[in-house]
């Protein structure tokens, strides 16, 4: 049998070709984002202290998180909610009314940063589950046409078997190695991402943090200014 005449399975083949291409891309794209990402995150929460970095806010500590987009972004947040904030002084309600909002802020862009992190796998998790059995498919469709070729012919014996079914079972071979390496990749890049996740949750909850304790310093301060003038 030869694949050429046989217009599904070339169909079969070419399709899995296809998923190959688009595997091997999101691979190689997320590859590079995910090792640039850990990197510059690595490098700049081993050079940034979120309780400085609410303190002082110095130059050089505002530089080296622009550095890195996630936790830049991150920092975004909290700092866009602090300025909204009412430059008086807060009561104990109202300071409590907007950490609660900047801790709201963090998870969403948290999330937001999930998804972007996350985009492409769906791909790799559809193709390595599907590519089996569009080779499998392929295979079988060569395999009926292969029994109705040794069927015409009137000869069972392996030489006029062999051949054939060989043959097509290079479609199941092919959705494997499509699979395979799909598969590896999105429990791969499921690990990494998840990595990454952990240490923007700790940094926003340290920044969270470095933030509340801030606040409550300076009220006690207020405090204590008030006390004495009275």
């Amino acid at each position: 049998m030869n694949f050429s005449e046989t217009a599904i399975v070339d169909g079969t083949l070419y399709l899995l070709g296809g998923f190959s291409l688009l595997t091997w891309s999101v691979i190689l794209f997320k590859a590079s984002e995910i090792f640039w990402q850990r990197y510059c995150l690595g490098r700049t929460l081993n050079r940034v202290c979120p309780r400085a970095l609410v303190v002082e806010g110095s130059e050089a500590l505002l530089e080296a998180l622009d550095a890195c987009a996630l936790a830049g972004r991150i920092w975004s947040v909290a700092e866009r909610t602090h300025k909204a904030r009412s430059s008086s002084r807060l009561d104990v309600g109202q300071a409590a009314a907007w950490h609660e909002l900047t801790e709201r802020g963090l998870r969403q862009q948290l999330q937001k940063e999930k998804a972007k992190l996350d985009s492409g796998l769906g791909w790799l998790a559809s193709i390595g589950s599907t590519a089996p059995f569009v080779g499998l498919f392929g295979t079988v469709w060569g395999i009926m046409h292969a029994l109705k070729d040794i069927s015409a012919q009137g000869s069972a014996s392996l030489e006029v078997v062999a051949g054939p079914i060989g043959e097509a079972l290079i479609a199941t071979a092919l959705g494997l190695a499509v699979a395979i390496p799909a598969v590896i990749a999105y429990n791969f890049f499921l690990r990494q991402n998840r990595s990454l996740l952990a240490k923007l949750e700790h940094f926003s909850t340290d920044l969270l943090r470095a933030r509340i304790e801030n606040d409550l310093i300076v009220t006690q301060k207020e405090v204590d200014h008030g006390h004495a003038s009275a």
